[in-house]
């Protein structure tokens, strides 16, 4: 059990913040993002960046061959048609999060680490659905905001106190959860995702709607987009 002042803010950012400790995102979930920036990149470049990890070959396959892709039942057994039949943004969507559950060692089971990235990923493709319906000018932007909403737990869970995902904090959502870890921490996993991304350089906007996904009062647009997606993954996609 924890006391209530195990740690503070100012401890718990310099443990998320240790430079020569920090953990990085993985080397492929980079790879990938940058071959989704370049214009000048195709379909053999995602194939050549995913290519050598099984699992996410495996996975792409099987949503290819699943009747929502393939009603007419005539499978693919190549990663390049795969690509072809899902889209490269489907196709990069899932190894983006596949990079992030193998790539990002979490200190818990795996099926523990595949139910917080299959949240992860059921908020990340709600938040994009919800943005083109409601006229953000970025699905893909919605997506990642999705995808890393919750980064500041597995930070909290690496850096901060091990002991983190096996605390009865793990079954905690919304408000409750929010509340105990600023009890326990002196922040929130919200708030520790801000810090998370401002030192990995990623865009103020994603920033932003990381840091107040968990504030009803917030006007940033994005920020409440990841709110409504990630409440609605929690009621349809159980852990």
């Amino acid at each position: 059990p924890m006391s209530d002042s195990d740690f503070d803010r100012e401890s718990t950012l310099e443990l998320i913040g240790l430079s020569n400790d920090i953990p990085t995102l993985p080397d492929r979930f980079v790879r990938i993002q940058r071959i989704i920036d370049d214009p000048n990149s195709g379909i053999d470049d995602l194939a050549e960046a995913i290519h050598t990890d099984q699992a996410t070959c495996a996975m792409i396959l099987k949503v290819a061959n699943s009747t929502a892709y393939n009603p007419s039942g005539r499978a693919v057994s190549t990663l390049r048609q795969a690509i072809s039949r899902l889209g490269s943004q489907e196709v990069s969507h899932i190894a983006l999060t596949m990079s992030l559950m193998y790539g990002f060692a979490l200190p818990m089971g795996m099926a523990h680490v595949r139910a917080f990235w299959v949240h992860a990923f059921g908020t990340a493709f709600i938040a994009e659905k919800l943005a083109l319906r409601v006229g953000y000018k970025d699905g893909r932007e919605a997506f990642m905001a999705g995808l890393l909403h919750d980064i500041g737990r597995a930070m909290i869970g690496l850096r901060v106190d091990l002991a983190y995902f096996e605390s009865p904090l793990v079954h905690l959502h919304g408000e409750d959860l929010v509340a105990a870890e600023r009890q326990h921490y002196g922040l929130d996993h919200a708030d520790a995702g801000r810090h998370t991304l401002e030192l990995w350089h990623f865009p103020p906007n994603l920033i932003q709607a990381v840091a107040e996904h968990h504030q009803s009062g917030s006007t940033d647009m994005l920020a409440h987009i990841v709110q409504t997606a990630c409440r609605l993954s929690n009621e349809h996609i159980p852990n």
